[in-house]
């Protein structure tokens, strides 16, 4: 079925967010077959879009499917959270994760996300809806997925969403049980987090060592597997690249050995400021962090903003992400991520949406296949109102979204008022992460 969408105003990023007015588009089924043609063009279905903006659906580069983004005591442990693990490796387990997943990556879809990379998922879940989506049983996202994580005991994700152990050969050994169960890359925790780290202000404490994290990433690049770590320090940011990681998540300051190491590696960097801002600013009575990790969630954000500045500067691949399922990080808010990197990363609105598209989608190898609006590509399109390379709230409310061509107009989302509540109130002159100044009308 072909589709003509007349009258829009394109977003072009592969020339840097370039605009195209009155440009008309025709799909053709799941892709798209040609950029500006005439209105007289023979179509299936017509839509005049009357001066909507069109750029290509966003893609986020780190989720995590299990969660809404409420904040709740269960990640820090204690008798909630072994409750809710004996829940999920019981018999019912994968049918209550297959649901709750299930409907995470269509909030995803709704709110302008044509593809998503879960990074640490329980029961394999991630690739029983991938498939279920691949196989058009299902409507959502495109999916990348890694099933569980891999660390060592006492990294991040042991007892919940990682799999563990001391011996370089029994990691190998998840590698392969992960490969054969599908997954498309490999999530490793090099690192700690907030949460468990033991000092204030030294969050991101190294648990995974140079030959456990080479085991891995060894193996996975002999499967043809990209390897995404976890890394909240400076000394985890040295094991991880040694070890040949392909892209560090959340990241940390980089200096001139480790500029080298991205070069040489060819990695890139992956932030995501979505869970950084508000654990950091609103109350405790509302995030439900104690001093400690306050504190330290402001350390990880400035490593991250500092690492995130210097990798731009320095032509290192960067890709944002927004952490979902965190503690404030929903499944629908990718459009705060953008907000976020314009402000701590002083690009503006047009290069936030180029990191969140084209960009995202070179770091996750698919830019043959979307990322960009350009004939050939699949029709993943966000439609909105308002012009984004103005105001990148604009990106808050989708008109249409296309995910290979299939259409879903005006999406309502099913939104938690409270935290959307939380987060619009959150003045960014109380943020402390330097870097850049503020990339434009935001």
């Amino acid at each position: 079925m072909k589709t003509l969408l007349l009258h829009g105003n394109i977003i072009d990023v592969e020339n840097g967010g370039q605009f195209l007015p009155d440009t008309n588009l025709l799909l053709d089924g799941e892709t798209i077959s040609e950029i500006g043609v005439s209105e007289q063009t023979q179509a299936d279905r017509i839509l005049d879009l009357g001066g909507s903006f069109v750029l290509p659906g966003l893609i986020n580069l780190h989720v995590h499917l299990f969660g809404t983004g409420m904040p709740s005591k269960v990640l820090g442990g204690g008798n909630l959270q072994q409750f809710l693990m004996r829940v999920l490796h019981s018999p019912l387990g994968p049918k209550i994760m297959d649901k709750i997943i299930a409907g995470n990556v269509q909030a995803q879809l709704l709110s302008g996300v044509t593809t998503i990379r879960a990074v640490g998922d329980f029961c394999y879940s991630d690739i029983h809806i991938r498939d279920k989506i691949r196989a058009g049983k299902l409507a959502g996202p495109r999916m990348l997925v890694s099933g569980p994580a891999i660390t060592v005991p006492g990294g991040h994700g042991d007892g919940t969403f990682a799999v563990t152990s001391a011996d370089p050969a029994q990691l190998v050994s998840f590698v392969d049980r992960n490969a054969q169960a599908g997954v498309d890359l490999i999530k490793i925790c090099v690192t700690g987090g907030v949460m468990d780290a033991k000092e204030v202000g030294h969050p991101g404490e190294l648990k995974m060592n140079l030959e456990q994290t080479k085991a891995v990433c060894d193996r996975a690049h002999a499967l043809g597997l990209k390897v995404a770590s976890h890394t909240e320090s400076e000394e985890g940011l040295d094991i991880a690249l040694r070890g040949g990681v392909d892209t560090i998540e959340h990241g940390a300051a980089i200096d001139d050995e480790m500029l080298a190491l991205y070069r040489k590696n060819h990695s890139a960097m992956v932030v995501t400021f979505s869970p950084c801002v508000p654990l950091s600013i609103l109350p405790p009575e509302i995030t439900r962090l104690d001093d400690k990790a306050t504190i330290n969630t402001r350390v990880v954000g400035q490593g991250m903003a500092d690492g995130a500045n210097r990798a731009l500067s320095e032509n290192i691949p960067l890709g944002l992400g927004t952490d979902a399922a965190c503690p404030l990080c929903t499944q629908y808010n990718t459009w705060r991520e953008l907000l976020y990197v314009s402000r701590f990363c002083g690009v503006s609105p047009a290069k936030a949406i180029c990191i969140a598209t084209l960009e995202n989608a070179k770091i996750a190898g698919i830019e043959k296949e979307t990322g960009s609006i350009a004939e050939g590509k699949a029709a993943d399109l966000l439609i909105v109102r308002k012009n984004p390379l103005e105001n990148l709230r604009a990106l808050r409310d989708p008109e249409y979204v296309f995910a290979k061509g299939k259409q879903f107009s005006h999406p309502k989302q099913k939104k938690i008022e409270k935290i959307e509540q939380w987060l619009d109130s959150i003045d960014f002159e109380q943020l402390t992460f330097s870097g850049g100044k503020s990339g434009g009308n935001q």
